[in-house]
C-alpha cells in the first residue's frame, strides 16, 4: 500500500512544475480538440455564408426602400448621430443600424456591403440552432451517433432556410433578424436554465443564467415587439416545468426527510435566484428607457397598445376568422415552403404555395404535434424522444400561431390578399428559427428507431426529465438479423428526402427573379438598377429631387446622400424640408411604359411651363420618368400639380 501510494505520489508534483507555457499549451490543445469535433457546424456556417453571398452578389445591387433608409441611418451614424428607434417611429430599435454602421466604417456604404452585413449576422441563428439543438438532444437523452445526426440536419436546414426566409434574413428591415437572434437564444437559454435548475446546479450558476435572460428579454424588447412570442414561449415553458417539478414534492414527501429537503432546496435556489433578471432586463432596455424619458414613454404605449389598430368591415369574429383562414392557407404555408411574392408568377388566382419544402416541412410538423398527443396515451419511448425533441419548437410555433392572428395589425391580411401583394409575412418569418427541428427529428427517430437513446442513461428511458414524464421503459430486445437490403431501405429513402429537400432549396436560390427577389411587392416596378438614373443626375447637376420613398431612399442611400430624394413628408422630417426649400429640385415618377403623355406632363403643358423628360426602363411594362423644370420648382401644394403627385406621398402607382 504504501509503495503504491509512493508511485502515485509525485504526479500531482508534476502538474503543479509545468510551466505557464505548456499549460497554455494544453489548454489551446483542448479548445482545438473540441473544435474538430464540431466541424460539421463549421462545415454549416461556411455553406450558410457561402449560400448568403451567393444571393447577395447575385442580386446586387437590387435594394428596396425600407432597407436603404436603415443603411441611411447607418450613414448619419457615421457622422455623429445616435439613433435609438428606426426612423419616424418609436419601436424597432437602431441595433441593425449601428452593425451596418460598422461595415460601412470599413468597406463603405454600398447595397453589396449592406447584404455582407447581414450575412454574417444571420450566421448566428445557425449556431444558436446548432446550440440549441444540444440542449433539445440531452432533454431526449438521445445517444451519440443520433445526435450527431439531429445536429447536423437541422444545422444544415438553418443554413440553407426556405427562400423566403432566406431573403427576410439578408434585408436591412430594421431588426427582423436580430429579433429572430434573440428568440433563438432566448428559447436555448430558457431551455438550459431549467435542465440545469432540475439538476441542482448552484445558485451563482442559476444567478447568471437568469441574468443572461433578464438581457436577452430587454435586449429585444428594444429591438423588436416580435419578442412577444418567445416570451409567451418561455412563460410557458417555465409555467410547465414549475408545474412538472411541483408534485414530486408531494409524491416523495413520504420517502424520507431528506429527499423532501433536497427537492425544495433546489426548487429555492431557482426562485432566489431569479431577481437576477432585473438589473440585466434594465441593462438591455437601456436605450428604450432613455428614449422614453425624453418622449413621454410614447415606446412602451405603443408596445402596450399593441400597436395602430387596422378597422375592417365586419365583427371581431369575422375579422378573426378571415386572419385565421389567411394565415393557414397562405402566409405559414409561404413561409414554410419558401415561396416569394414578388416572384413574376405569382398572382391572386395562382399563389404558387405549394412546394417540395412545405409537403416535407408540413409533414414533419404534423408528425411532431402527432407524437406530442400520442404520447400521452401510448407513452412508448421513441414518442416520447420525439414529443421531447419538438415540444418546445411546437410551443413557439403555437405562440407565435396565436399571437399573430390575435394581433390587430393582422387585419392588414385581409385586405392584401393571397397574392403579390405581401403586408404581414415578415410577422410570421420567426418560424423559421425552429423549423429546422421538426425535419431533423423525424429524420433521427426514422433512421435510427428506438435505438436513438439510451436505456441507461436517458431522461427519456429511466429517469424524469424537467419537460416529460419519469416513466421508465425496458431496453428492447435486439431481434434477428435483418436482411441487408431491408437494413438499408430506411436510410436510403431518408438520404433521398435529405437530397430532394436540400436540392430543391438550392434550386429555388438558384432560379429566384434577379429584379424581383429583394424588391419590395409593394413597389415591384421600382428599378433594381439605379446607376444610369443617378448619373443622369449627376450629369444635370440635380442635387434634390421627390419622389416616392421606394425609390427616393435607394437613391439617397447610395449616392452616401450626394443626392437627396424624399417624400414631401418624409420619415426623417429635415429632408423633406431641405429638399422644399431647396433652389431646385427635380421630379421623378413611376410610368406605364405606353403613357406617353403622363399627368405631370400634361400639367407641365398646360401651364406652358419648360421641361426636360428623361425615362428609365425599370421592368416589363414600366419607366421611371426624371421631370426637370429648370424655370420652376414643382410645389406638391399646387392646385394645378396635386393630382398628379399623389405618387410621391408613399405610393407606386401611376
Amino acid at each position: 500500500m504504501l509503495s503504491a501510494g509512493s508511485e502515485i505520489a509525485p504526479a500531482p508534483q508534476q502538474t503543479w512544475s509545468r510551466s505557464p507555457g505548456q499549460q497554455t499549451l494544453t489548454r489551446l490543445q483542448e479548445k482545438g480538440r473540441s473544435l474538430a469535433r464540431n466541424w460539421p457546424l463549421w462545415l454549416c456556417l461556411a455553406l450558410a455564408l457561402a449560400v448568403r453571398l451567393f444571393l447577395a452578389i447575385r442580386h446586387n445591387p437590387v435594394i428596396e426602400g425600407d432597407e436603404a433608409l436603415t443603411g441611411i441611418q447607418a450613414e448619419n451614424i457615421l457622422r455623429g448621430e445616435w439613433p435609438i428607434y428606426y426612423y419616424g417611429q418609436a419601436y424597432m430599435g437602431s441595433l441593425e443600424a449601428y452593425i451596418l454602421a460598422l461595415f460601412f466604417a470599413v468597406a463603405g456604404p454600398s447595397v453589396l456591403v449592406l447584404r455582407i452585413a447581414m450575412s454574417c449576422t444571420s450566421l448566428l441563428l445557425v449556431w444558436l440552432t446548432w446550440r440549441c439543438g444540444e440542449a433539445l438532444a440531452c432533454e431526449a437523452g438521445l445517444r451519440a451517433g443520433p445526435r450527431r445526426l439531429f445536429l447536423i440536419v437541422a444545422t444544415a436546414i438553418a443554413a440553407l432556410p426556405p427562400l423566403y426566409d432566406a431573403v427576410l434574413e439578408l434585408r436591412s428591415y430594421g431588426g427582423y433578424t436580430e429579433a429572430m437572434i434573440v428568440m433563438l437564444w432566448l428559447l436555448w437559454a430558457t431551455l438550459r436554465l431549467t435542465q440545469r435548475w432540475h439538476q441542482g446546479a448552484s445558485r451563482r450558476e442559476l444567478a447568471w443564467r437568469w441574468a443572461g435572460i433578464g438581457l436577452l428579454v430587454g435586449l429585444g424588447l428594444w429591438i423588436d415587439p416580435l419578442i412577444a412570442y418567445a416570451l409567451a414561449t418561455m412563460a410557458l415553458w417555465l409555467a410547465g416545468f414549475l408545474w412538472q417539478e411541483w408534485p414530486r414534492q408531494h409524491k416523495q414527501s413520504g420517502e424520507g426527510g431528506q429527499s423532501k429537503s433536497s427537492q425544495w432546496t433546489r426548487l429555492k435556489a431557482g426562485f432566489f435566484a431569479a431577481p437576477a433578471a432585473l438589473p440585466s432586463l434594465l441593462l438591455g432596455l437601456g436605450p428604450a428607457l432613455i428614449y422614453g424619458a425624453q418622449h413621454s414613454w410614447e415606446n412602451f404605449l405603443y408596445m402596450l397598445h399593441g400597436g395602430h389598430p387596422i378597422a375592417a368591415p365586419g365583427s371581431r369574429l369575422h375579422i378573426l376568422r378571415e386572419v385565421v383562414t389567411f394565415y393557414a392557407r397562405c402566409i405559414a404555408p409561404r413561409v414554410i415552403g419558401g415561396t416569394l411574392p414578388t416572384e413574376p408568377y405569382v398572382t391572386q388566382n395562382h399563389p404558387a404555395i405549394l412546394t417540395p419544402g412545405l409537403v416535407i416541412n408540413g409533414l414533419a410538423m404534423m408528425l411532431a404535434a402527432g407524437a406530442l398527443l400520442l404520447s400521452w396515451i401510448w407513452p412508448r419511448p421513441i414518442l416520447l424522444c420525439l414529443r421531447r425533441l419538438t415540444v418546445l419548437p411546437l410551443l413557439f410555433a403555437l405562440c407565435l400561431t396565436l399571437i399573430y392572428c390575435l394581433d390587430p395589425l393582422a387585419v392588414a391580411s385581409v385586405y392584401s390578399g393571397c397574392g403579390p401583394w405581401d403586408l404581414t409575412g415578415r410577422y410570421v418569418v420567426p418560424l423559421v428559427i425552429v423549423l429546422p427541428f421538426f425535419l431533423a427529428a423525424a429524420v433521427t427517430l426514422c433512421w435510427y428507431g428506438s435505438a436513438a437513446t439510451d436505456g441507461e442513461t436517458s431522461a427519456v428511458w429511466s429517469a424524469p426529465s424537467p419537460a416529460g414524464q419519469g416513466t421508465t421503459w425496458p431496453r428492447p430486445k435486439p431481434s434477428k438479423q435483418p436482411v441487408v437490403w431491408r437494413s438499408l431501405l430506411r436510410p436510403t429513402l431518408l438520404v433521398l428526402l435529405l437530397l430532394c429537400y436540400f436540392s430543391t432549396q438550392f434550386s429555388a436560390y438558384a432560379m429566384a427573379n434577379t429584379h424581383n427577389t429583394f424588391e419590395t411587392s409593394g413597389c415591384v416596378q421600382a428599378p433594381g438598377d439605379y446607376t444610369p438614373i443617378i448619373t443622369y443626375l449627376r450629369q444635370q447637376h440635380i442635387s434634390y429631387a421627390l419622389a416616392t420613398a421606394w425609390v427616393g431612399n435607394p437613391i439617397t442611400f447610395v449616392t452616401n446622400q450626394q443626392i437627396l430624394v424624399t417624400e414631401p413628408r418624409a420619415r426623417v422630417p429635415a429632408y423633406s424640408q431641405k429638399v422644399l426649400h431647396a433652389a431646385h429640385y427635380a421630379l421623378l415618377l413611376l410610368v406605364h411604359q405606353d403613357q406617353s403623355t403622363p399627368a405631370i406632363v400634361q400639367a407641365l403643358q398646360h401651364k406652358h411651363w419648360r421641361y426636360t423628360l428623361k425615362r428609365f426602363p425599370t421592368m416589363p411594362g414600366w419607366e421611371l420618368m426624371v421631370v426637370i423644370t429648370p424655370d420652376h420648382n414643382i410645389s406638391p401644394a399646387d392646385p394645378a400639380f396635386r393630382p398628379a403627385l399623389t405618387q410621391i406621398y408613399n405610393r407606386c402607382d401611376a
